[in-house]
């Protein structure tokens, strides 16, 4: 396929560039039109909206193959609204309503002294509670990413990135597996916050496989191998839109990952089941704000 065809697929920079005129050209009462007619035409999204009904199959079992597909346009209306608040965020300041939950929890990773690493997933509004976050504290947060996999994708989002980004916040990818572990581990050992996306394996990453919504499904190590390294705790931190411009910030206890044997993973796995706990919690209530567009356990292993 042709470089400016792919500009149209559904990863494609098209779309991007799209949400983003729209929301800095069109009257502010326009904005859930054409947040509307977006996610409908992601629906045509063929592979994108399997995945999500998979997904949804396992979150909620026993509901119909109809409630999912309009489920999926739900989930594909709120990753249209979180861009589209990033884009207002990153040009105008605009700040969303925030609440917490789990305020205790929060406070805890705020008070923290050192460096810690706080590991989240792909809902909400990450980027955006990445950069409120940075706002709100006086240490350095480093923000891990996987790559866009449309080349021009992934420059336009750097660059808008790069718009209004600050001392405060560095954003990393995570294709440069190499190098990373190398930088992450400094920037713990320097006092800093390394914030990372814990639901979905890219490759090169390691990952332990562990039950899932009552499926084997793979998640990744690096976070938890990264935490025993540096010995700090990990914090499961998830940002949840709630409403137009209001989200909640929820928090649960910190994970601690510890080296008792000789065996590596069987040293991780604890940590890793405490993290799916918790994941399997906020998607249970949430699940309409995790933009995970590929299944995450494969049928013949279910």
């Amino acid at each position: 396929m042709k470089r400016w065809a792919k500009r149209f697929l559904a990863r494609g920079v098209f779309w991007r560039q799209l949400l983003r005129h729209a929301v800095l050209n069109a009257p502010p009462y326009t904005e859930p039109v054409a947040i509307a007619m977006w996610s409908l035409l992601f629906l045509l999204w063929g592979s994108g909206r399997r995945g999500v009904i998979r997904n949804l199959a396992a979150i909620k079992p026993g509901s119909w193959m109809v409630t999912n597909f309009l489920r999926t346009y739900r989930v594909f209306w709120n990753y249209a609204w979180t861009i589209a608040d990033n884009v207002r965020f990153k040009e105008f300041r605009t700040l969303p309503d925030w609440r917490f939950v789990g305020l205790d929890h929060f406070r805890a990773l705020h008070e923290h002294q050192g460096g810690a690493i706080i590991l989240t997933a792909h809902m909400g509004n990450y980027d955006l509670g990445a950069h409120v976050f940075s706002a709100t504290s006086d240490r350095r947060i480093v923000m891990v990413r996987a790559p866009e996999r449309d080349p021009e994708t992934q420059e336009f989002e750097s660059e808008q990135r790069g718009r209004r980004g600050g001392e405060s916040l560095r954003v990393d990818f995570s294709a440069r597996t190499s190098d990373l572990a190398i930088d992450l581990l400094h920037a713990i050992e320097a006092g800093e916050l390394v914030a990372i996306q814990g639901d979905r394996v890219t490759p090169g990453i390691g990952s332990i496989d562990v039950e899932f919504f009552g499926k084997r499904a793979a998640m990744p190590t690096g976070p938890f191998a990264l935490a025993m390294a540096s010995r700090v705790p990990i914090f499961p931190l998830f940002i949840i839109r709630r409403g137009r411009r209001s989200y909640a910030l929820q928090t649960f206890a910190p994970i601690h990952v510890q080296r008792r044997s000789r065996n590596r993973e069987d040293d991780l796995r604890p940590a890793v089941e405490a993290w799916v706990k918790d994941l399997e919690t906020v998607l249970r209530g949430s699940w309409h704000q995790w933009f995970a567009f590929e299944p995450f356990y494969d049928e013949a292993a279910a």
